[in-house]
């Protein structure tokens, strides 16, 4: 595949991880492999290494750090990020380029990924929920905003056509900061650049856990909050009139049309969130929450736990379900890469 992918992997003081993870996995990967790391020292590991394109950026904030990297140095015709806690799967990257060659309306494609929890390593899941029966594959650009938002699916890390990954920062609004913002908009930008694929095969593994993102609320919110708080209006209004010129080219569609489109995928995503609530509602929760936790001590209790055992067995019918969906092939591949995120 050298001559086919570019591995692009954004970093932020982990250099553990680009070592004992990153390195060793996609040496026999036979991609270039674009590290770009924001930390305040290099990555000494990442730099001494030939087969890697290193990029040291001292303090740039993610997405902005990621855009001259894209823009000059990815020249092979698919690209995809992945995370410096995660790594892909060699065989599941060549059959989504394989079906990007087949599918020429596609922009992107990407498999199952699956996660261990933190910080019990040794429980796996599944981060997809009948996935492959929300399809993105509308003739229509702005019916795939519609189609990704209706049931949320990152597109951030699927192997993309290099043209459609340069489009999103091409059309990288400068007023970008929140990182949750970032995601939401590449997945706007891939699902209007073309159909997108869900394929049943072994594809990523990531490491759930706390995110250097979550330390500070300027980048990192509820997708509710970005909707609503003042704070973020500036970057969201950014965001939206960026994909909506993106929809402009595309299609030849108005503006208002475009609006139409991306604020109706925004809406979907969004609402899922948080539903909008009366003030009576909000006194109520509150009314409710100081008797759980006081009179109704023990039945609040009670019901948490209920709750927990609810959701594992879900989660365990879920994580079934896809590994049903894999052949022996890809269930070997599934298990080699669990293994590199559980030593991590």
């Amino acid at each position: 595949m050298d001559s086919l992918v570019t591995v692009v992997i954004p970093t932020h003081e982990r250099h553990h991880l680009i070592e004992t993870n990153i390195l060793p996995h996609y040496k026999g990967f036979g991609a270039p492999v674009l590290i770009v790391d924001s930390s305040r020292n290099p990555c000494m590991a990442a730099k001494e290494t030939p087969w890697v394109d290193y990029v040291h950026c001292p303090g740039a904030p993610i997405p902005h750090k990621l855009k001259a990297p894209v823009l000059e140095r990815i020249e092979t015709p698919y690209a995809f990020m992945c995370a410096d806690d995660s790594v892909h799967s060699f065989s599941g990257s060549k059959r989504c380029i394989d079906f990007l060659k087949d599918n020429p309306d596609y922009a992107s494609a990407m498999g199952l990924t699956f996660g261990c929890q933190y910080p019990d390593r040794s429980v796996v899941y599944s981060t997809d929920y009948d996935i492959l029966s929300m399809p993105t594959d509308s003739p229509v650009a702005g019916e795939r905003l519609l189609q990704v938002f209706a049931r949320f699916r990152s597109l951030f890390y699927s192997v993309m056509r290099t043209q459609t990954l340069k489009d999103v920062f091409r059309y990288l609004p400068e007023e970008i900061v929140n990182y949750y913002l970032m995601e939401t908009y590449i997945v706007l930008m891939v699902a209007a650049s073309g159909k997108h694929a869900t394929l049943p095969v072994a594809y990523e593994a990531t490491a759930a856990g706390p995110s250097i993102n979550d330390q500070d609320s300027r980048y990192h919110c509820s997708p509710f909050k970005l909707a609503t708080h003042e704070r973020y209006a500036g970057e969201v209004a950014a965001t939206k009139r960026a994909v909506a010129e993106y929809l402009m080219e595309l299609s030849g569609i108005s503006e208002e049309r475009a609006m139409i489109y991306v604020n109706g995928a925004l809406a979907l995503y969004w609402l899922q969130d948080k539903p909008i609530k009366s003030l009576q509602d909000r006194i109520l929760n509150e009314w409710n929450s100081f008797l759980n936790k006081t009179f109704h001590k023990s039945q609040y209790k009670k019901m948490n736990a209920d709750k927990k055992v609810r959701q594992k067995l879900l989660n365990e019918k879920v994580h079934a379900k896809n590994l049903a969906l894999l052949s022996p092939e890809d269930l070997a591949e599934y298990e080699h890469l669990i293994r590199i995120i559980q030593k991590a």
